[in-house]
């Protein structure tokens, strides 16, 4: 479904679903592309590099490095090498409810990669025990609950993170929709009746 789901304009899951929109403040300063895998959360209760530092070293292939950084939009939790290391683990990307760093490299096609932040800062997180934060626990970011193994997607519009088997639920319809968009475009622009091509109730 992941793959399916790469291919669907997120927005048209806009049309479809109500819930799983990340609040706005949360957006791309990475690489731009698609990001599309399976959460893996950490949520951080002291700006503890060592905890992060753990998190990606136990990154599978394909998830999404989701860090809620408990309020504290300060410290930068993610930055060039961090980013790197999950590059390297195979992430799909990283969403962090707070501030990330090094944004040229984030966003270097060499090394960067999709990352969802509220903004950007010089202060990061230190080289403490490693006890200052909690893995694959429920994490709230930007407003929405997410849970390890959730789908989160992401791209120029903002993230949605959602269980599986909600977005298994409008796949198909959105592939639909997505299909029709570019002749509905097409008729527009040909100049024919907006009354008998948009909905007006």
């Amino acid at each position: 479904m992941l793959e399916r789901l790469q291919r669907v304009d997120l927005p048209t899951l806009g049309h479809l679903l109500e819930e799983g929109f990340v609040g706005s403040a949360i957006r791309r300063l990475g690489q731009p592309r698609r990001m599309a895998g399976t959460a893996a959360t950490l949520a951080l209760d002291a700006p503890d590099a060592t905890a992060v530092n753990r998190a990606l070293v136990a990154l599978r292939p394909g998830e999404v490095l989701v860090i809620d950084m408990g309020g504290d939009h300060a410290h930068a939790p993610i930055g060039a090498v961090t980013a790197a290391a999950a590059r390297a683990r195979g992430a799909a990307g990283i969403v962090v409810d707070g501030v990330v760093t090094d944004v040229d490299a984030l966003t270097d096609p060499r090394s960067g990669m999709p990352v969802h932040a509220r903004g950007t800062s010089c202060l990061t997180t230190k080289r403490l025990d490693g006890r200052g934060g909690r893995r694959q626990v429920p994490v709230d970011i930007g407003g929405v609950r997410i849970a390890p193994g959730d789908l989160v997607l992401g791209d120029a519009n903002g993230v949605i993170a959602l269980p599986p088997t909600w977005l298994a639920a409008v796949v198909h319809e959105a592939e639909l929709a997505d299909a029709a968009e570019p002749d509905l475009i097409r008729r527009i622009r040909a100049g024919e009746d907006l009354r008998t091509l948009l909905h007006l109730g």
